[in-house]
């Protein structure tokens, strides 16, 4: 049968029967590819949720092979239906203890996850003695896979978990040679301690994990740098050890590694107020490296921001020669590029604020109505926060309503309304505008603004016509 009507769905009726005999047909357990064959189709059949459990025995005699690619579709069949057939795997037991014995390590740990992932109750304790063999194997393989099933056990029954000495057993696990038995170590100790704020860091720990760092793979060292924030040196000496240690991973090609240890700094130097400015100087350039480079992942540019706008509430003025690079780009999603205007307000100082308003009036001017809008509320903020700066502001806000663009005069009579409350003098630059506004604006806040700045600087300049006029347009 084609891989195609496997999944087609259009089986004929009697399908469980004819595979039962298939199954059970002594020419086919013969051929190792026919036997392999009708055990996919089996599963195929189950991927498209037709009950298969009628066939749980002879699945279970289709596990004693050595051909691994049937083995483990034996298995998955095995976890699928236990659960719900829990008097049929009882069944399979005997086969997955006896597998968890076999001389290849493959099939060992095979078998020690699916006994592990039955998720029953009643058959925790036919896990229990694998499960600790298995902590012990003198095979990487089957040890990780050992320390994943103490976790799942966990969840059946946290009792046997403590009891055993498990916990005990996966801290002292934490010094395997294997950089990743040691890494699930540490994913397993801080699920079954999450009730009691995770996995315990001692000052062993700490350095023994730090010693090893590099043996790590990258997505372990960030699981092991976000581990390392728990621990609390000693005294200053042993943080400028760590630093030390740490300074290399600042340069790592993977951006996870260079924003978690960036994190670590932070963390350990977050009492000392006097390395505080060194340390955001080292990671600023890292920072910088990977917002440039992360051009083609937007998810990770967004990361790097929130890192940034963090380090600015620390030093507000970090990257204030480097604002050019958070200008945004023309293939910036949208959420990266409000998360720039955020940034871009709070960089901006006296030397750097034309350029950036410049830049932020070009995008006052874009396709994209909600990235206009933010664009003229930045220009607005700039002009309250930086007084020298506000007459430039007013008149790039001012050359906006030229537009005649309905959206972008209103929000630029709305930013006007809170300028003229901070620089009253501004009012006799906004006022000879509302007149040409009333007919552009269609919008209740845009028209209420042009309401408010008449009534409240109607009076600095002498009307063609009545101002009554005027507030009838608007309503």
């Amino acid at each position: 049968m084609s891989s195609q009507s496997y999944f087609s769905g259009e089986g004929r009726k009697g399908e469980v029967n004819e595979l039962r005999l298939l199954l059970r047909n002594p020419e086919v357990q013969r051929d190792v590819l026919k036997y392999r064959t009708v055990v996919q189709r089996v599963i195929s059949y189950m991927t498209l949720g037709i009950d298969m459990s009628r066939l749980f025995t002879e699945m279970i005699m289709a596990a004693a092979t050595n051909d691994l690619v049937r083995k483990k579709l034996v298995y998955l069949y095995m976890c699928s239906y236990a659960e719900s057939h829990s008097e049929l795997a009882l069944l399979a037991v005997n086969t997955l203890q006896k597998d968890c014995n076999d001389q290849d390590p493959t099939i060992r740990g095979l078998a020690l996850r699916s006994m592990s992932s039955l998720r029953l109750v009643n058959l925790v304790e036919y896990v229990q003695r694998p499960l600790l063999v298995g902590l012990d194997d003198k095979n990487a393989y089957v040890r990780k896979t050992a320390v994943m099933g103490c976790v799942k056990i966990y969840y059946l029954a946290p009792a046997v978990v403590r009891d055993l000495g498990m916990v005990e057993k996966l801290y002292t696990m934490l010094e395997d040679r294997d950089p990743q038995v040691v890494c699930n170590c540490i994913v397993a100790l801080d699920e079954i301690l999450a009730g009691r704020g995770g996995m315990v860091v001692n000052n062993d720990i700490a350095h023994h994990l730090l010693v090893r760092l590099k043996e790590f793979t990258e997505w372990s060292q960030c699981l092991v740098l976000q581990l390392l924030t728990r621990y609390q040196p000693a005294d200053e000496e042993e943080i400028y050890d760590i630093l030390n240690v740490l300074d290399d991973r600042l340069k790592h090609v993977n951006s996870g590694v260079v924003l978690a240890a960036a994190r670590l700094f932070l963390s350990l130097t977050m009492n000392m107020s006097e390395l505080q400015e060194d340390i955001n100087e080292r990671i600023k350039a890292p920072l910088l490296t990977v917002l440039g480079l992360g051009s083609g992942s937007p998810e990770l540019v967004h990361t790097c921001l929130h890192h940034i706008q963090l380090l600015l509430r620390r030093q507000p003025r970090l990257f204030d020669s480097d604002f050019k690079s958070f200008f945004c780009r023309y293939n910036d999603p949208s959420y990266v590029k409000f998360k720039k205007l955020e940034l871009l307000v709070d960089i901006a100082a006296e030397f750097n604020v034309r350029e950036i308003v410049e830049e932020l009036s070009a995008y006052a001017t874009d396709v994209n109505m909600e990235m206009a809008c933010k664009s003229i509320r930045a220009i607005g903020r700039i002009a309250v926060l930086h007084s020298s700066a506000s007459d430039f502001c007013r008149m790039k806000l001012l050359s906006l309503l030229t537009s005649e663009i309905d959206h972008v005069t209103t929000e630029v009579l709305i930013v006007m309304t809170d300028l003229v409350r901070k620089y009253s003098e501004a009012s006799s630059d906004i006022v000879p505008y509302l007149a040409s506004s009333v007919d552009v604006v269609t919008s209740p806040e845009g028209r209420a603004a042009i309401v408010w700045m008449l009534g409240e600087f109607g009076h600095v300049r002498r009307w063609t016509a009545p101002v009554d006029c005027l507030l009838e347009k608007t309503f």
